[in-house]
């Protein structure tokens, strides 16, 4: 399991497009038939700054975008900024993306650089330097991109200027675990235009829906079963004394009825029959489930462990 260390830059000029959007990738080349893991990984800015152009002057948000990833970064409708006003339209993929490896970007409002005018400027980076000092997640591919997409005055020029070093322990590996690692990977680097992960709630309506009940001003009501389906359960009879038998419909139209939904504020279960939900936990194997084999095919195992299967 050897240590590589990997040493490259990407470099050159970008010529910021009608739309005030440029590109720019790098291949790394590297051995096939191995698990490439991550030990550690920083970069550079060379060039100290993304947002100059050659005429020194900026008049709106500019920024950059560094990825490295098994497959070159492809631009999606996902945006970023810090407001409205300064969104970057057609971004990289997120962070927490599978085929990304590493992320930085920064944006920067500038009005001109000529006079000497900087507003502020925003950085952050993915893994941070105390993740990225450590190792985090590997690959199968025979290759690595750097990535840059940058942002500025439309029609300029961009120098851009990135040092990479990894340390990246290639461990051999088997050609199915390789060939299923590269081609989760290839599927993983197919462009995902937009992301919605998450359920948008009205914050009035938050509290007691989700958790905790208490906040609706008290605990959640409860049924009390009744003395005649108690006695079902807990009624001590002698073993040779006769019982009423009940049929498995019946418990399984109680069980049923016991599940039933109800509002947010009222207890659950039925009502009207004195179901309470917790009755569910008294179910009978085979009742609710369907009748199991009374002798089960015996398992056999072979001298691995492993169940042998006939």
């Amino acid at each position: 399991m050897p240590i590589n260390e990997i040493r490259d830059t990407i470099q050159g000029t970008i010529l910021i497009d009608a739309n005030g959007q440029g590109y720019l990738t790098r291949k790394i080349n590297l051995p096939d038939g191995h698990r490439h893991s991550v030990l550690s990984i920083d970069v550079f800015n060379d060039q100290n700054s993304m947002w100059l152009t050659n005429q020194k002057i900026v008049t709106s948000f500019a920024g950059y975008q560094l990825y490295v990833s098994p497959y070159p970064m492809q631009r999606t409708n996902e945006s970023f900024g810090s407001d409205a006003a300064s969104l970057l339209q057609n971004t990289g993929a997120m962070a927490g993306d599978e085929s990304v490896l590493y992320k930085e970007q920064a944006i920067s409002d500038t009005d001109s650089v000529e006079s000497g005018t900087q507003d502020s400027i925003w950085f952050n980076q993915f893994p941070n330097p105390a993740v990225g000092a450590m190792p985090t997640n590997h690959w199968y591919s025979n290759h690595l991109y750097i990535t840059v997409l940058v942002w500025n005055e439309p029609n300029t020029e961009v120098e851009v200027k990135h040092s990479l070093f990894m340390r990246v322990k290639q461990t051999k590996v088997g050609a199915a675990e390789e060939s299923m690692g590269q081609y989760k990977e290839f599927l993983d680097a197919q462009s995902k235009l937009l992301m919605d992960t998450a359920v948008v709630m009205d914050p009035a309506s938050i509290s007691g829906y989700v958790f905790p009940m208490w906040k609706y001003g008290g605990i959640r009501p409860e049924l009390m079963i009744s003395g005649t389906t108690a006695l079902r359960y807990f009624n001590r009879v002698a073993s040779n004394a006769n019982q009423d038998m009940v049929a498995r419909g019946a418990l399984q139209t109680a069980y049923q009825d016991a599940t039933t939904m109800v509002g947010f504020d009222t207890a659950f279960g039925d009502a009207a029959l004195n179901l309470p939900d917790w009755i569910t936990l008294m179910d009978v194997a085979g009742v609710t489930a369907g009748e199991l084999r009374p002798y089960p095919p015996p398992l056999k195992y072979a001298d691995n462990g492993n169940t042998l299967m006939f």
